[in-house]
């Protein structure tokens, strides 16, 4: 489990250090403080030498670009954007450095020479020119160099495209199987895709995990007795471009004698059915979840906390979760402990621009500011 976080040079901090971190941990400040940076920064620190995190976190944020070489366009997701000020130029370096349970843990990126004799392409002669454009690129082939230092030492050295780019095939090596990770779950702001809520649940099916999911639902609409997956709607559902559609399963409430698509029951219980199929599937390891309280009304919340507490204790699993919402950090107070001997279990994790270290409120400290609506935000 991880017990502190230190990013260097990294998105938009300098520095910077989350500190006192317990299993569940709630990170609060203004917009664009760096939030949903440091769920990112989580999963690329404990990715363990696997590369793909890279390519997600930037094409997510929608950090990416098509690139003309060689007479082909590809899809770039764009490196600089992960160092601070945005500047990638040749040596430039961030770090991001976690204290674990375990021991530490560390992931360092640099900007380097690349791996192999790298050619700068020249533009087509047929591709429209800009001078201004093409003076903002080195012509100097740059690679990022990225390494690994925990439970063992692993590097990889990527080549850069001529306006510092790296395709999804580059990210593609054989990553050793024997090398011990923790799953990873990542839930944006956004909610988990039909197809994989779909998959989570299919593993999910006749396991004590089925019962689990069904009372989280049962947080929002007492009456759901059953969920079950719908051929038909699956189809329609993981139809490549039907971003954002809700189908391929089905609940079944008391009461009421047909069944009814999960996407008609609106965006609270969607988000309850990811974070439990998330919970349930991620035994051993980190749940990142952004704005967590996405499409939930404040009274189901000190419920929604206690299903995350509690299955991610048994399951021995650690969340880090975002929000904007007052009503979020107070119903986690609901289920925090009055008498806290050494590590908290939940924490806030409060984030101010400008301010190099987190500011971290325990259990103890979380009760408190509830009881005094004390502004934590």
């Amino acid at each position: 489990m991880i017990r502190s976080l230190t990013l260097e040079n990294y998105r938009g901090f300098r520095r910077f250090e989350l500190h006192d971190l317990g299993r569940v941990n709630l990170i609060v400040g203004t917009n664009n403080a760096g939030k949903t940076s440091v769920l990112e920064a989580v999963n690329l620190v404990a990715a363990n030498g696997d590369p793909t995190p890279l390519w997600t976190t930037l094409f997510r944020r929608g950090e990416d670009f098509e690139e003309r070489e060689a007479g082909t366009t590809s899809r770039h997701v764009d490196i600089k954007r992960l160092f601070h000020g945005h500047n990638a130029a040749f040596g430039s370096r961030f770090s991001i450095s976690a204290d674990t349970t375990g021991g530490r843990a560390s992931l360092t990126a640099e900007v380097t020479e690349p791996s192999r004799s790298a050619v700068v392409s020249q533009p087509n002669l047929f591709e429209p020119f800009d001078a201004a454009v093409e003076a903002e690129y080195p012509s100097r082939p740059t690679a990022l160099a990225l390494r690994w230092q925990g439970q063992e030492d692993l590097s990889a050295v990527l080549d850069l495209s001529r306006k510092g780019g790296i395709t999804a095939d580059t990210l593609r090596w054989p990553v050793r199987s024997e090398i011990k990770r923790p799953t990873i779950r990542f839930i944006t702001a956004a909610a988990l895709s039909a197809e994989v809520v779909i998959e989570l649940f299919e593993e999910s099916v006749l396991t004590p995990d089925e019962d689990l999911v069904v009372e989280a639902l049962r947080i929002i609409e007492p009456s759901i007795e059953r969920i079950a997956t719908s051929g038909t709607d699956r189809r329609r559902a993981t139809v490549a471009g039907r971003a954002g559609v809700r189908g391929g399963l089905l609940v079944r409430c008391a009461g009421i004698k047909d069944r009814i698509p999960i996407g008609s029951m609106g965006d609270g219980i969607w988000r309850l059915l990811g974070l439990a199929l998330a919970l349930v599937r991620t035994e051993g390891g980190i749940l990142l979840v952004d704005e967590i309280d996405t499409g939930l009304h404040y009274t189901v919340m000190e419920n929604m906390w206690r299903l995350v507490n509690q299955t991610a204790k048994r399951l021995r699993i650690q969340v880090f979760a975002t929000t904007h919402s007052r009503d979020c950090y107070e119903s986690l107070a609901a289920i925090s402990r009055d008498s806290v001997s050494k590590y908290s279990e939940a924490t806030i994790q409060r984030i101010e621009r400008g301010k190099e270290r987190s500011v971290a409120y325990s259990e103890q400290e979380i009760i408190a500011a509830a009881r005094r609506h004390l502004e934590v935000r």
